[in-house]
């Protein structure tokens, strides 16, 4: 099994998380040359953290891609924010400025309290039920041939064309999370489950669960 490394993007000197950041400020060039750290350095993907009040996630990924050549972009994107056809649309366009080095990891939202910053007042099951319909939606917009039309419990919309896709047809999707709605999730819509660096155990029992439901 190959071994990948993966770094975050860091938005100003002294930053730890995305509450930090908030704080601290964005500072660009220190961001371009952190980047292009990573990218001379080896690493094979770099996370762009998302909070309520961190500088915009979608932006700061596409100046990551922008001033490097080879790292591949993890952007968090929370759903619910923007919605999905607008979202596909945003991401199909990152991706192909990219060059295809864009992936995505969907931030369901594990607290009520920043949740509801951004005027979500869904509870953390319909929040994952959510980020189910989220994701095939922004698939069934990346790989249509033409309009398309949805009627789900979250999002409804008809005859929606995108005249932009990703590079490879499809964008790879992340989820993570510890309860049995995020396994579900990361299992059956997702391509990859994010684990935290824990215990071996905790992680072969968390493996285990997601295999255990996915498609």
């Amino acid at each position: 099994m190959p071994v990948e490394f993966i770094s975050a993007v860091h938005t100003a000197p002294g930053v730890n998380g995305p509450a930090a950041s908030a704080r601290t400020g964005f500072d660009p060039d220190y961001v371009r040359r952190y980047a292009r750290a990573l990218d001379d350095g080896g690493f094979d993907h770099t996370l762009v953290a998302y909070h309520s009040a961190s500088p915009d996630a979608l932006q700061l990924a596409q100046f990551v891609a922008t001033h490097t050549e080879r790292i591949r972009p993890i952007l968090a994107h929370r759903p619910g924010v923007i919605f999905p056809t607008h979202a596909a649309r945003a991401l199909a366009t990152l991706d192909q400025i990219s060059d295809g080095r864009l992936s995505l990891h969907i931030i369901s939202g594990g607290s009520d309290e920043e949740q509801r910053r951004e005027g979500d007042y869904l509870d953390k099951t319909e929040r994952y039920e959510r980020s189910d319909e989220y994701i095939r939606i922004l698939r069934k917009v990346w790989t249509a041939d033409g309009p398309v039309s949805h009627e789900g419990k979250y999002f409804r919309f008809e005859g929606y064309h995108s005249d932009v896709q990703p590079v490879n047809g499809l964008i790879p999707v992340s989820v993570g999370g510890s309860s049995q709605d995020a396994y579900r999730v990361g299992g059956q819509p997702g391509d990859i489950f994010g684990l935290w660096g824990e215990s071996l155990k905790g992680r072969r029992e968390q493996i285990a669960a997601v295999n255990t439901v996915a498609d």
